[in-house]
């Protein structure tokens, strides 16, 4: 990533989610602000097409988006987290994150997401929530079906392929 002179404040980087551009969370508390297109694409559907205009024109937040092997990696992870109601631009701002992480930056991810905050945990990233305290624990979640007692890889709410009422989740037995 260009820029960074090496100290704590050209390394430290906080990644905004969605909310936190609804939200206007655009000022820098210390590090770089960033975000990725997908999130501002979301913002606009959020009522904050102006604010994440301004951000990104105003220069207080950096646009980046993700290679495609953190894409995967993140999507990887989600789907054996049962983490599986992510949208594209919050698996983008988890693989920014990651990718970050790897390239040595101090990264946290602000939001008030609670599946954003249980992966972000999973891949060691840190996390800021905002709106609420945030999670207690990380989660790893299974599919069912609360009738016939089917368990797969399906996503929550689809119709149980066995007998057709909505699926739901459940936090995942320890063994």
């Amino acid at each position: 990533m260009p820029g960074g002179s090496g100290r704590s404040s050209g390394r430290r980087v906080r990644i905004l989610d969605s909310t936190a551009m609804i939200l206007g969370f655009t000022e820098s508390l210390g590090g770089r602000l960033i975000t990725s297109g997908k999130i501002l694409e979301e913002s606009k559907y959020g009522g904050a097409e102006y604010r994440a205009l301004a951000s990104r024109e105003g220069r207080m937040v950096e646009i980046m988006n993700p290679d495609q092997e953190y894409v995967e990696e993140v999507r990887r992870l989600a789907a054996e987290a049962g983490e599986k109601e992510l949208s594209e631009a919050d698996i983008s701002i988890l693989a920014l994150a990651l990718q970050l992480l790897k390239e040595k930056y101090e990264v946290s991810i602000i939001t008030s997401d609670y599946s954003i905050q249980n992966l972000a945990s999973l891949l060691g990233v840190e996390v800021e929530p905002i709106l609420h305290r945030g999670i207690k624990k990380v989660i790893i979640w299974a599919t069912y079906c609360g009738i016939c007692g089917w368990s797969g890889d399906k996503r929550p709410r689809e119709p149980c392929p066995v007998c057709g009422h909505p699926l739901k989740r459940r936090p995942m037995k320890k063994p």
